[in-house]
């Protein structure tokens, strides 16, 4: 082989050996900027460069399941703390202590532990929605239900919608039924079948029929409509804060969630955490996996996260020291978060998630009444749970 040709494989092979030194993370967070500012910084501090690529929040999951279906899993994913509870499926690798800051607070480091053991490394908090309103159309945010129907005629008069949000996906439907001091899981227990649910599904219905929302707009439109001031309030996540000030700029007005007469909506929260599914053999790869984590956990980033972004640190220091200083719509963020119940991690969630999703629809489409569609959550629940563990 001449020298020439020598040097041309060894050019081929030095190319490919950096490709594939590439660190890969796939999301689903909404503030894309975010995540792609945490990977620049960390290439600038270390020159490793990590690839990403983004997914919708309603495709993620099944890209996963389906990634480690085929052994096609990136090294790195950040996504909700409920996803760790598919650790199994996800092929996620248990980690130890020293890939999580020893400032991390109790709370986050316990939505990443899942059946005694450590899955992820929780970077940011809260994931929690929020009452949002356009100040050019409301002059006092509605604080109760009751409010919000005072206030439709006349925003109907100005060609004004009143509110929208995701009103098909459970996620925003969780928080009406934590007004009525029940959650999907308790204790590690289904609670689905219960009075509770049953009041939820009547007064969530009676939104869609008496004309406060469109039953049909799903959250592209609910967003879409807020921003173009088509529609006064938008329930959302406290992920959407940049972008919605970014749209309405000093007409974005912040809010706690109304409430059902005196009993306030309760969301669920959690993290978002980093999650490790691909096989770490090298240790070399390893360590600078373990050293992208423990970077996005340091004071730094994390006190830039809540400036750029105002999305929660998990820091407790930083944290902490928020919550002495914010103040005005900032410091909404932290009330709501402080009138959240704590998404579960487990497994059972997924299932949930689920069995939720498939009785609603028949509570919208085919005439079930609220105490039928509790039965049939109940029912989809429990029998897909012990189908999903038997196979485990």
């Amino acid at each position: 082989m001449s020298i020439k040709a020598f040097l041309s494989v060894l050019l081929l092979t030095l190319s490919v050996s950096a490709k594939s030194a590439d660190i890969e993370l796939w999301h689903a967070h909404q503030a894309q900027d975010f995540v792609v500012h945490l990977a620049e910084q960390f290439e600038a501090e270390t020159g490793q460069k990590i690839r990403i690529s983004a997914y919708k929040t309603s495709r993620v999951k099944a890209e996963l399941l389906l990634g480690a279906k085929n052994n096609v899993l990136p090294d790195i994913i950040f996504v909700p703390s409920d996803f760790l509870g598919l650790y199994h499926e996800l092929k996620l690798n248990r980690l130890d202590d020293s890939w999580l800051d020893p400032a991390i607070s109790a709370g986050a480091k316990d939505t990443a532990i899942v059946d005694g053991k450590l899955f992820g490394v929780p970077v940011i908090q809260g994931n929690h929605l929020m009452l949002y309103y356009n100040k050019s159309l409301v002059d006092e945010p509605a604080a109760t239900w009751q409010q919000l129907f005072e206030q439709k005629d006349k925003l109907s008069s100005k060609g004004v919608r009143t509110i929208g949000w995701n009103y098909g996906e459970m996620f925003w439907f969780v928080a009406f039924l934590g007004a009525y001091g029940s959650t999907p899981i308790t204790n590690g227990e289904v609670t689905l079948d219960t009075p509770q649910m049953v009041a939820a599904l009547r007064f969530y219905q009676s939104l869609g029929s008496r004309g406060l929302i469109d039953p049909a707009c799903d959250y592209n439109c609910a967003q879409k409509d807020f921003v173009e001031r088509s529609t006064a309030y938008s329930i959302n996540g406290d992920w959407a804060y940049a972008d919605l000030s970014d749209e309405l700029g000093e007409d974005l007005g912040l809010a706690i969630l109304p409430a059902i007469d005196d009993k306030p909506l309760k969301p669920f929260s959690s993290t978002f955490t980093l999650a490790f599914p691909r096989v770490m053999g090298d240790s070399k790869r390893q360590a600078v996996l373990r050293q992208f984590a423990r970077f996005v956990q340091t004071e730094a980033i994390q006190r830039q996260t809540y400036q750029h972004y105002q999305l929660l640190p998990t820091n407790s220091i930083v944290f902490n020291a928020l919550k002495q200083s914010v103040s005005g719509q900032q410091r909404l963020l932290l009330q709501q978060l402080a009138m959240t119940n704590p998404m579960p991690s487990e497994a059972a969630m997924a299932i949930v998630w689920q069995a939720m999703a498939m009785a609603y629809k028949r509570f919208v489409n085919n005439g079930y009444t609220p105490e039928q569609t509790a039965q049939y959550m109940q029912q989809v629940a429990e029998k897909e749970l012990a189908r999903f563990m038997a196979s485990r």
